[in-house]
């Protein structure tokens, strides 16, 4: 099994946190309003203690966007996660327990489980510092001092605190989904997706007939096997990067002239196939027919060259109990018959 090296895992942590972190901003950015009210309402209600500690809370949110912007995420999580649970603590004594403050911390225990891959150190002093919070302010909720604001004051803050804090916990954890799926979108991507011509690779084609049946042909599923003319002697005549510009006309031909139930997939080299499920032997020849003309219709071109671009095809449909391996071969061995035949022509693997 193949693993990954120090260097690679390093590279692929940094880009998972860069956009992980792309994902979370709109929550540094709500906790910055949040203390920004608060601070007005503490002004307002005349408790020092609060107010200063939103002051110094709006600051750190500030650090916590520059921190982001220079790409320093570790930092910014510390920031964010150090100065909640503070503000938990300090807001649970002075308002009391009721206050429900304590539920903003949850909201950060994503935050912590990602930031701190490669700081457990710093996790797990974030998690116990959560933890302690929340238990010992609970156990000792009675002994509190008596509470700066009254009992009502106290309710409407739980009230408020508790919707706010649930409201922010649910949208973040829809923001971590959402940076999640994303992640894996450009997983399948790079795993099915040739990075040269943008079409499916070979690994998505047999995924795809694995659903279709293991592979195995019930006179619905056609194929169609590309192969441009000449491609090895453009590339040694004219260069690499003009085989590669053949390659990508070549490409998005397929792409607009294929169907969208169709796999259009880069076989290999000069090599392209379409998969066709559901597709009979005449429909499969008639897509074949119109690949070919639009290639026909394709140049290569760069600074002073320009290469006209022809393509050999074979059209072959699964024939029932026949393997892709089987239908594969007999639409190869006609591409290669019309090689032989002198090229530019669609041959019928019926």
């Amino acid at each position: 099994m193949n693993t990954l090296s120090a260097d690679d895992r390093l590279q692929v942590v940094r880009d998972a946190t860069a956009e992980y972190w792309k994902h979370i901003i709109p929550i540094v950015q709500i906790a910055f309003a949040i203390h920004v009210l608060l601070l007005g309402l503490f002004l307002i209600v005349a408790i020092p203690v609060m107010w200063i500690l939103n002051a110094l809370s709006i600051a750190i949110y500030i650090g916590c966007l520059f921190a982001i912007r220079r790409r320093r995420y570790q930092w910014a999580g510390f920031l964010i996660s150090a100065e909640i649970i503070v503000h938990a603590a300090v807001a649970t004594w002075v308002l009391g327990w009721d206050s429900n403050f304590h539920f903003y911390m949850f909201c950060i225990v994503p935050i912590i489980a990602f930031s701190f891959q490669s700081s457990p150190v710093r996790r797990t002093c974030l998690s116990v510092a959560i933890l302690a919070v929340a238990v010992l302010g609970f156990a000792f909720r009675h002994h509190v001092p008596g509470a700066m604001i009254g009992v009502k004051a106290q309710e409407i803050f739980g009230i408020v605190n508790a919707f706010t804090a649930t409201a922010l916990l649910l949208h973040a954890t829809a923001l971590t989904v959402r940076f999640n799926m994303t992640m894996q979108m450009n997983l399948f991507h790079s795993a099915h997706r040739d990075s040269l011509t943008n079409l499916y690779t070979r690994r998505r084609v047999l995924q795809k007939l694995r659903h279709l049946g293991g592979g195995r042909g019930d006179d619905s599923t056609s194929i169609v096997l590309i192969d441009i003319d000449h491609f090895k002697r453009i590339n040694d005549q004219h260069g690499h990067d003009l085989g590669d510009v053949m390659l990508q006309r070549v490409a998005e031909v397929i792409s607009d002239c294929v169907r969208v139930t169709d796999i259009a997939a880069r076989w290999g080299g000069e090599e392209f196939l379409v998969l066709m499920p559901d597709t009979t032997f005449e429909e499969a020849k008639q897509v074949a027919e119109r690949l070919m003309l639009h290639i026909r219709a394709q140049t290569a071109l760069d600074e002073a060259t320009t290469v006209n671009v022809t393509a050999t095809l074979a059209v072959a449909t699964m024939h029932s109990g026949e393997t892709f391996r089987d239908t594969l071969n007999r639409a190869d061995q006609m591409l290669y018959q019309g090689k032989q035949e002198g090229r530019d022509r669609l041959m019928l693997a019926s």
